[in-house]
This record gives structure tokens, sequence and C-alpha cells, in this order.
């Protein structure tokens, strides 16, 4: 009875996600048809096969389990990716913009919502999660219109992280904010918090030993991890590491979760410092991109289950209060983006498009609104009209860009802040100041070449380059390798080249050449394959073994190969030849012309 009763159960859950993989698909595709992203999408698949539309799938209960794995690595997936050291340029004045503008706008959508009847905790735990701004989206609108070196490109990505930073900030307040809305927060904090005799001092004391245990947890990954993966690379030698690394890496993440959990925040906020603390190792880029294919499977399951929480009949009676939430959330966000971006010397076309680029809410802004969801603090009603804000927030948001390209370009003229003209540091960059009316960034070459691969060949490459003052970057799948070139000075990546997030971090989009020395054929032909599809205009340079393997080569996208048969043919013939005509020299000079008798 009970495996009959296990088998109908596996049954109906390998269905209901047949029905999500199926409509996430179908409606996605839709949408990027009509070039819209594919995320609003999976939410509106969600919304379609719930119970409160055509009721495909009743009992999400078996769902839930693989949707709370799923946005646990998932946001593993976005701590990893967040990088700080990318900003360079104008660190102070961005962070300052993001910080001043997530601030203003919690306060700002906080006062609104309670005076349109909110009651104050469900305002501000909606305020906070719709001041984030959806980071997917930037990247891949910035990555498709080729801007992620332009300001503006630059500016978006550092508020996005200091919107994802404060986001761990925002769930770790959500226990103490249940016990002021009358729910029950599970966890040490929660249980500290909502006793009837603990008093202020214990929720303080709670929330002290959990802060501190986050703070533990940041140390120890810190100072910790970067050792803990190096040796993994060395006992298992290049040939494994990454499989080894990716698995290490999973572990890391769900450990996090549950630390977190126990100290009574939420598991997300755990794996959002995982992946941040590997974020820090020379390991993220070739992480990143072996999750990549992952994590964008995690995100249809995640975004279309939450989808199936979307009550279409609560969205058509509350239709006023929504549409008025979509258009403040995109009026407050470009104007007070714009304005903190202004404010900190930004002329006001780059300002403009900040604002516009990140008018959108938030996958986090989902992931605040489940947690809290979870502790009780928000009714199914604002839950609804929250989630379906998002969805209309990331449909419409992508569409205001090309306006907004317009309109930045009559605005160039503008003057930026007097007290930051002088000394500003978001000034637009001259050779993109009319990148916009043109579709975007042209990628500049120069003379920086990537060597994928040190081994032999791509040692002797590198001590040439170095001669002649060529700059290069090292790609390498060797933890010692990189660990000792990187100690020598060099630019140097952990990774392979068929990785497209470690070829994005060599710089592939901006160097003259590429030369693949690595003595793996397949890899070597399926980065010949990703490269020219990334960066047409690339030469690339490769070797193979065999004759057969360089015309396969060269059809997958490679300038010049070099054969190894035919080369040690060469050299063989060119050094045979030499040491013959070498020794025949030798014995005309030891044999006198006339003791040669002729045959």
């Amino acid at each position: 009875m009970f495996t009959l009763a296990s088998s109908a159960s596996g049954a109906t859950f390998a269905l209901d996600l047949l029905v999500i993989f199926a409509t996430a698909a179908l409606v996605a595709t839709l949408f990027r048809r009509v070039k819209m992203e594919a995320i609003p999408g999976y939410l509106v698949a969600g919304a379609l096969v719930g119970p409160n539309a055509l009721g495909l799938i009743n009992d999400s209960n078996t769902i839930e389990s693989i949707s709370g794995l799923a946005i646990v690595l998932l946001m593993f997936g976005i701590g990893l990716e967040l990088d700080p050291s990318s900003l360079k340029r104008g660190m102070a004045s961005i962070l300052g913009a993001g910080a001043i503008s997530t601030v203003f706008f919690i306060l700002f959508a906080w006062g609104i919502m309670v005076l349109f009847g909110v009651s104050v905790p469900q305002a501000l735990v909606v305020a906070m999660a719709m001041s984030m701004s959806s980071t997917a989206v930037l990247v891949r609108v910035l990555q498709q219109r080729r801007e992620t070196r332009r300001m503006h490109g630059r500016i978006g990505l550092g508020v996005s992280i200091v919107q994802d930073l404060s986001s761990i900030l925002m769930l770790a307040m959500l226990p103490v904010i249940a016990v002021w809305a009358g729910a029950k927060a599970p966890g040490l904090a929660g249980e500290a918090a909502a006793s009837s005799h603990s008093g202020l001092w214990s929720i303080v004391q709670g929330a002290a030993v959990g802060l501190g245990g986050v703070v533990a947890l940041l140390l120890v990954g810190r100072f910790g991890l970067p050792r803990l993966l190096s040796a993994v690379t060395k006992v298992s030698g290049s040939e494994h590491s990454s499989e080894l690394i990716l698995v290490l890496s999973a572990a890391i993440a769900l450990g996090c979760a549950i630390l977190t959990a126990a100290l009574g925040f939420s598991p997300e906020m755990g794996a959002f410092l995982g992946g941040f603390m590997l974020g820090l190792t020379p390991f993220r880029y070739q992480l990143g991109g072996q999750l990549a294919p992952l994590r964008d499977l995690l995100m249809a399951v995640f975004f279309t289950v939450v989808g199936l929480k979307v009550d279409p009949s609560m969205i058509i009676d509350n239709l006023p209060a929504l549409a008025g939430g979509v258009v403040g959330i995109i009026v407050l966000k470009v104007t007070l983006i714009g304005l903190s971006c202004w404010f900190f010397g930004a002329t006001p076309s780059v300002s403009l498009l900040s604002g516009v680029y990140l008018a959108t809410a938030s996958e986090f802004s989902l992931v605040v609104l489940g947690a809290a969801g979870a502790l009780g603090i928000l009714s199914p009603e604002i839950s609804a009209i929250s989630i379906a804000a998002i969805i209309l927030s990331l449909m419409i948001g992508p569409m205001l860009i090309s306006p907004a390209q317009r309109l930045a370009i009559r605005g160039a003229t503008l003057p930026r802040a007097p007290w930051r003209k002088a000394t500003s540091t978001l000034a637009e960059p001259e050779e993109h100041a009319n990148d916009s009316a043109h579709g975007g960034e042209a990628p500049a070459r120069d003379e920086h070449v990537i060597i994928a691969g040190f081994g032999p060949v791509g040692r002797a490459l590198a001590e040439r380059f170095k001669r002649i003052g060529i700059p290069f970057t090292v790609i390498e799948l060797n933890a010692t390798t990189v660990e000792r070139q990187s100690k020598l000075g060099r630019n140097v990546v952990y990774g392979d080249a068929t990785n497209p997030e470690v070829l994005e971090s060599a710089g592939i989009r901006h160097a003259s050449a590429i030369v693949l020395t690595i003595p793996d054929e397949e890899a070597t032909l399926r980065a010949c394959r990703l490269i020219r599809a990334m960066v047409p205009g690339i030469f690339i340079a490769t070797r193979t073994s065999f004759l057969s393997r360089a015309i396969q080569a060269q059809e997958l996208g490679a300038d010049h190969v070099v054969v190894e048969e035919m080369a040690t043919a060469e050299v063989m013939q060119r050094e045979v030849l030499a040491r013959i005509e070498a020794r025949r020299a030798k014995a005309k000079v030891r044999t006198p012309d006339a003791a040669i008798t002729p045959l």
C-alpha cells in the first residue's frame, strides 16, 4: 500500500513538474518573441496553471520543496555574481547614490502605503521589497545593448550591489517585524522576540546572537574558504578540480542556509552570503559559468511557483490599487535614483538612464515577500497585489529603455550638479558620449591578448609577449599555477576557456586576440565556437594534433591553427636534413678527395 501511495505521489510530482516546465517554456518563448524578458513570462505561466486560473496544479505542496531548494541555490548564484571590485572608478559616489536612493524609496513608499490604509508593518515590508531592482534584467539588458562599460551601466550595477546587500539587513529584520505585526517568528531570534516574558532586552539579545553568528560566518568564509578551495584543487588535480569545487560550493550554500535558519534568519540570506563569500575567491568566474545553466533552470522553477500563488480575481478586484502601485514604483525609482546620481555628479542623461534601467522590482523582492508571508506578516491580499505589481514592473520597465535613450540624447547638454561639476567621478567617458545614438557600446579593440592554457606553449608565448611589450591575460585551470603566477604579478584568471563567465572576466570583448594552447581538442573546438559567437571580430589562434581537427577548428571560427603533426614533420624535416648535411660536410673534411672511390 505504501509503495502504491509513493508511486502515485511520485507520478503527481512528475506531472506537476512537467506542467511547470512546459508552460514556463511556452509563455517565456512568447514573451521573448515580443522582445520582453523571460522572468515575467515565468510568473504569468505560474498564474495560468495555478489553482486560481486553469487549475492544472491544484496542490503546490509537492512543488514547494523543490521551490525552496531552487530559491536557496538561486540566491547563492546571485551572491556569487556580486563583484564590488568591478566598480573601481567612482565607487564611493556610486555606492552613496545607491544607499541614499534605497533609503529614501523605503521611506516614501512606506509613508504612501500607510496613507492608503495599509498597516504599518506590512507597508514597511512591501516598501523594503520594492526598493530593490532586478539584477538579472539589468545585466541582460546591458549585455544585449553592449553597455556594461558605459557610465549608466556601471552605476546600475553598483546600485544593484547596494540593494542586494541591503536585502541581508531586510531579511534579518523580518523576525522582529513579525513580532511587531503580531505573528510568531520561528528560530532562535524569533523565539526570543516572541516570548511574552522576554521584553525588549531579550529581543536585543536574540538579535545580537543572530548577528554575531552571521559576522562569525562571514569571517570564517572570508579567510577560510580560499584556503579550503585551494587545498581541494591541489589534492584533486586540475583535471577534476572544477567538478569537486562545484560540489563543495553546493554544500557551502546549503550549509550557510541551514546555519542562518538556526540563527533565526531566513535560509535565503545564508545562501546569498555563501555565494557572496565564494565570489571573493579566485574561483568565482569558473563557478559562475558552471552554475549558469542550473541557475536559469532554478529561476524558471522559482518564478513559476511564485506565479501559482497569484489570484487573478483578487487582482481584478484591486485593479486601481495595482495600477497605482506599478506606476508609483516606476516613477519613484526613476526619480529617486536619478536625483541621487545627479547629486553625486552624474550628468542628467546618465542619471535618467540609471533610473530607468533600475525602474523594475526585483527577484529579491519576491524573496523578501515570500519570507514575510511565511512569517505571517503579510495578508494574502497584500501579498497577491505586491507579486502582481512586481510582474507588471518587470514587463513594463524594459520597454521604457528605448524612449529613455532618445530623451537622454536630447538632454546631453544639460549641466551636472554645480557642487560636483569640477570633481565628479561619474562623468561619461568621451569615447562613449554618442554611443546611445548608435544602439550601444561598440567594444574597442586593444593590444590585449588572452592566453588560454599555461603549459610549455603558453609560457613561451607569455615570455615572448612580455619581451615585445604586449599585455596579456592568462586563463588557467591549475590552481597552483594561478596562485604562483598571481604572486608574480601576472593577470591570471582561474577557469577554462569553454566557460563564458571566465572569458568575460579575462576581457574577451575587448581583446585583440586569444590563443588557445590547451591540449584538450574537444575543449578547444567548443572554445572556438563559443568565442566566435561572443566576439565575432576577435582573432583566434589554436593548436590541434591532426589536420582533420584543424579543419573543424577553422569551420568553428579559428583564424589560425597550428597542426602539431605538420609542425612536427616540418621541424623534423628541417632538423634531420640539417644534421645529415652537417655529417656529410664533416665526412668530407675528414676524407681526402683522392681517397674517395666513385661507385
